[in-house]
């Protein structure tokens, strides 16, 4: 005995809106898979390893995420690299001292922590009670102290959120690194 056509209808309805729904939530499915990728990254706590310290680089690397340090003109540049988004952006704000690029490192690596760029351009930080944080108004609940990254020249005088063991010998290594000129004549 055959069905109704208004349930041969119905079924053949039903099956035709799936297939199409899945069409549609299937590539929505993928596409924040890969752009959550990154996050669930972060949210492990996998451990940064020391990719390579080259002349005048060092790279960090955890899963797909990577930061450089680099010389660029007269000081170095720090950008992170999320290598699974194809998207690379800049930790300082132009180039920083070597001290105050690889401070702004240990905040990321540690801490998940950007520096702040204040209206003159200057890169800061907010250390409160519980270390670093990302301070968007003026007033806040918590007291915190504003510390400038320019400020510091050696990895002796960072503040003591950041541990400086792991960016010593990318410092050490990149402070011989001495820009070469050419000779003039």
């Amino acid at each position: 005995m055959r069905t109704p056509a208004f349930n041969r209808a119905w079924t053949r309805t039903r099956r035709c809106i799936a297939r199409a729904l899945s069409a549609i939530t299937t590539p929505l499915r993928a596409a924040s898979a890969r752009v959550t990728a990154p996050l669930r990254d972060r949210s492990t706590n996998r451990a940064w390893e020391r990719a390579w310290i080259a002349r005048g680089e060092a790279r960090w690397r955890r899963g797909s995420e990577s930061i450089e340090c680099f010389r660029f003109a007269d000081g170095y540049v720090a950008t992170v690299e999320y290598e699974d988004r194809d998207v690379t952006w800049q930790l300082t704000a132009g180039p920083a001292n070597l001290a105050g690029a690889l401070f702004t490192v240990g905040l990321y690596m540690q801490h998940g922590v950007t520096p702040q760029i204040d209206p003159e351009g200057r890169m800061f930080i907010a250390i409160g009670d519980d270390g670093p944080v990302q301070v968007f108004e003026e007033t806040t609940r918590d007291p915190v102290e504003y510390v400038y990254i320019d400020a510091f020249r050696t990895l002796e005088e960072l503040p003591g959120c950041v541990d400086a063991d792991e960016i010593e010998r990318a410092y050490r290594r990149l402070s011989q690194d001495r820009p070469r000129e050419l000779p003039s004549g």
